[in-house]
């Protein structure tokens, strides 16, 4: 065999299961999950080198996501650092060919259950490392002890913060949960759920508002569209007897608070959103710059906040502000297109897929990326790189399993 043909041949390989690997690894290492990707993206393009094949193929959100890159160039008029915003636009292609190499190198409905797999795997690892990090006070990978805030342990397992640990959980747990529910059955099923409750566990106990609340949406997503009466109901009891479950620090620490909003959102949040408001005032087009946004707060920073963020650079802890405040209006617009095209096309596909595996997994995923949306109302986890580049994997994986409907349906679960 010629060296050329070997070269590209275990280019497709490593491709193949580098895919696979990088869900599993987001459970325990940032480290390990930049060299997949690394490694990912140079063999992508050194296969595409020697096949010769430089057609850039199109899938539904190609087009916005290439518009999203452009408003964020034109952002650099605005930008107060160079450095800063040319790290961020290396941020956005490294998200850009992750998403379009997963959409395109999705092989078959075996690729997918192996990716699907390793999702569930990850989740299972990750959690019991939280469970691990309850009992023994630190998690046993990175040895880091849990968050404490307001008398109340919060778990993080490996993850840098107790948020992004939330933000990992309510992406990914959507899809185990749609198969348990929807899909599986016997023994697989019972097995299935068993890690899913350990992970909502885990979940809970992160006491993340804006990744519980996301997560209950999806869930509220997937039954209003398996017209799941029992899944519902199990909903408005949750939501019924949840506030009667609530540890009693929380109930010391709304007393002092003013308002719904403070008990929602802290009163440090309603101020940095308010600072958001005023950055996207000044440059409400083309935003201050991508990348910039933490470069920039102390000089937008409204009166009101000087008492709670110092000195220090925030994140706008909503993804829709800090993408305003960055790249502007226009930006947001594009990125809203994006979302769009996304879920008209998703809407397309599961009206027509002929696969029951193919049509709950399609189910899971739209619904974990709605649960990461929605915690983004509170958090800025689409600009935490850790689980960043998992939403946009997410995203990818939904378009290509979007390719697999041409496939024969499932003979048996």
């Amino acid at each position: 065999m010629p060296k050329k043909e070997q070269i590209i041949r275990f280019s497709k390989k490593f491709i193949y299961w580098d895919i696979i690997l990088i869900p599993f690894a987001a459970s325990f290492s940032s480290a390990v999950v930049n060299i997949l990707i690394g490694w990912l993206i140079a063999l992508y393009l050194l296969k595409k080198i020697l096949l010769r094949d430089y057609q850039l193929k199109n899938n539904a959100i190609t087009i916005p996501f290439l518009f999203i890159i452009i408003v964020s160039l034109i952002s650099f008029f605005n930008s107060v650092s160079l450095k800063s915003s040319i790290g961020g636009m290396g941020k956005l292609f490294i998200y850009g060919f992750l998403l379009h190499i997963v959409w395109e190198e999705l092989n078959d409905k075996k690729h997918l259950k192996r990716i699907i797999m390793a999702i569930i795997l990850g989740v299972y690892l990750s959690s019991l490392d939280g469970v691990y990090q309850l009992a023994f006070g630190k998690d046993f990978f990175r040895n880091e002890p849990y968050d404490y805030v307001i008398g109340l342990t919060r778990l993080k397992a490996a993850f840098p913060h107790t948020n992004i640990f939330a933000a990992y959980l309510a992406l990914f747990l959507p899809v185990g949960i749609a198969l348990t529910l929807y899909y599986l059955k016997g023994r697989r099923k019972i097995l299935l759920g068993l890690v899913m409750a350990l992970g909502v566990y885990c979940l809970i106990f992160t006491f993340s508002r804006g990744a519980i609340f996301g997560f209950a949406a999806a869930l509220l997503f997937m039954a209003i569209i398996k017209r799941s009466k029992l899944v519902l109901l199990s909903l408005a009891i949750a939501l019924i007897i949840s506030p009667l479950l609530l540890p009693k620090n929380i109930y010391d620490w709304i007393k002092t608070t003013d308002s719904v909003w403070e008990v929602l959102l802290n009163k440090e949040r309603i101020n940095i959103y308010k600072t958001s408001l005023n950055m996207i005032r000044s440059h409400p087009v083309i935003g201050v710059g991508v990348n910039t946004y933490c470069l920039n707060y102390q000089k937008y920073k409204i009166k009101e906040t000087s008492g709670f963020t110092g000195d220090a650079k925030y994140y706008a802890h909503n993804i829709f502000l800090h993408m305003s405040g960055e790249i502007g209006l226009l930006g947001l617009a594009m990125f809203t297109w994006l979302v769009f095209m996304f879920f008209k096309t998703w809407h397309s596909y599961f009206k027509s897929v002929n696969s029951d595996f193919l049509k709950i997994c399609c189910l899971g995923i739209a619904a974990g990326i709605i649960a990461f949306l929605i915690n983004g109302l509170t958090e800025t986890n689409l600009y935490y790189p850790k689980v960043a580049v998992l939403f946009w994997y997410q995203m990818g994986l939904s378009l290509g399993l979007f390719k697999l409907n041409k496939e024969k349906p499932d003979a048996e679960k």
